[in-house]
């Protein structure tokens, strides 16, 4: 066994780092023994480090299911710049480049892999990874198993499939920021096995929170317009649509404040360009959906605006976890206009579909085997309903998974 003094020589070769964390140690320990960890601790304690480590001392391949092309994309060239071979699968590829990452993972040439989880439901990945020699898997952004998490994704109930197939002995890290007790014991309900489970202090001491009444979405921007250049450094400001990040930025662009929209519909390219210069401080302010900055290594993004209220307080801890984590006093401003919940309300009661909805997916496949595509077809569901749908469905055992050439479902 690998002692601490031993193991923090080595994290100030590589990593640059002079010692851990008592708790990061504590994980890496229980992990280099073969065990399996739920680890929830604060927004910038490290929890990466918890498995970039001990992914260097194991012959094999860590594998890491992460949500966020964006945290894709920070991680790996991180890595890259400390030597470790890592790379990612993700949708933004070609198909070429990704069959370029399976190969070099099935080769042993990586050490660690990032993937989405979307990607369980491809059948050639369920095939290319039986030929992968594991040593680790890692469940990011863990909260998104639980139904009970603030963003529950139904491709993650595939990964605790996976983690459940692996033979005993071999270490499973799950790790997030926001996971109550609720979501803790629905977790631990579902990895199999003795669950070691450590939870740190979540309380960022250096966060200074406001909150700015205002009454219209005019006066909000008069707002910015007055205050946005007193704030120290550049942050970010986080609106409710895709379209108040363009009046935004561009009000902004009016003022000659140097900033950029960000949101899921910018191509790959600006989307790179966008995270890039946030990281290199050339705007004062980058205006985003929640799309940006989870899991981003900045120690010094200086404030966070939120335009418009989060759907939980669990949401809100997590995009304003983003800023701070250099330790300095940073302001997190609120505004706040009573009539915006209609926004929040729209999302949460869109993202479950009625129960009507359940019968009509459970009518069209008794009829006929489909798959995804075709049950948002016949159904007018969006994607995410549809995957919410389905996994409830197979959870209490109503419809099947096969794969022939791409899932489907009876």
């Amino acid at each position: 066994m690998l002692s601490r003094e031993s193991a923090e020589l080595k994290l100030k070769q590589v990593f640059k780092l002079d010692s851990f964390y008592d708790l990061q140690w504590e994980t890496i320990s229980c992990l280099l023994e073969g065990k399996r960890v739920l680890l929830i601790e604060k927004t910038g304690y490290g929890k990466s480090l918890c498995f970039q480590f001990p992914a260097l001392l194991f012959d094999g391949l860590t594998v890491v299911f992460s949500p966020l092309l964006s945290l894709m994309r920070d991680q790996v060239n991180k890595l890259h710049s400390l030597g470790i071979p890592a790379r990612c699968i993700n949708s933004e590829q070609t198909p070429e480049e990704n069959q370029a990452v399976i190969d070099a993972a099935k080769q042993g040439s990586l050490k660690i892999l990032y993937i989405a989880p979307e990607r369980q439901e491809n059948l050639q990945w369920i095939e290319e990874v039986r030929e992968m020699r594991l040593s680790m898997v890692v469940v990011d952004e863990a909260h998104c198993i639980s139904v009970w998490g603030h963003d529950f994704r139904p491709a993650y109930r595939r990964i605790i499939s996976l983690v459940n197939l692996l033979p005993q002995g071999m270490p499973v890290l799950a790790t997030t920021a926001t996971a109550t007790k609720r979501v803790e014991q629905d977790i631990a309900s579902q990895i199999s096995g003795q669950l070691i489970i450590r939870r740190g202090n979540l309380l960022r001491e250096n966060f200074r929170l406001y909150v700015v009444n205002v009454t219209s979405d005019d006066e909000k921007l008069m707002w910015l317009a007055r205050y946005i250049s007193k704030l120290p450094g550049s942050g970010i400001i986080y609106t409710g649509t895709v379209v108040q990040t363009e009046i935004i930025s561009r009000w902004f662009e009016y003022l000659n404040i140097p900033c950029r929209a960000y949101n899921g519909r910018l191509d790959k390219e600006t989307r790179i360009e966008v995270e890039y210069g946030l990281m290199k401080n050339e705007w004062k302010c980058v205006v985003s959906t929640n799309a940006l900055g989870m899991g981003i290594d900045k120690p010094d993004i200086s404030f966070i605006i939120h335009t418009q209220f989060p759907q939980s307080p669990i949401h809100y801890y997590q995009e304003i976890g983003r800023a701070g984590r250099d330790g300095r006093p940073t302001p997190v401003i609120l505004q706040y206009n009573p009539t915006d919940v209609a926004l929040p309300k729209a999302f949460i009661e869109g993202s479950k579909p009625d129960i009507a909805k359940y019968h009509q997916v459970i009518s069209l496949l008794k009829e006929e085997m489909l798959g995804e595509q075709h049950l948002m077809r016949r159904t007018n569901l969006t994607q995410t309903q549809i995957r919410v749908v389905k996994a409830d469905l197979i959870d209490q055992g109503i419809i099947r998974q096969v794969i022939q050439g791409r899932a489907k479902y009876y």
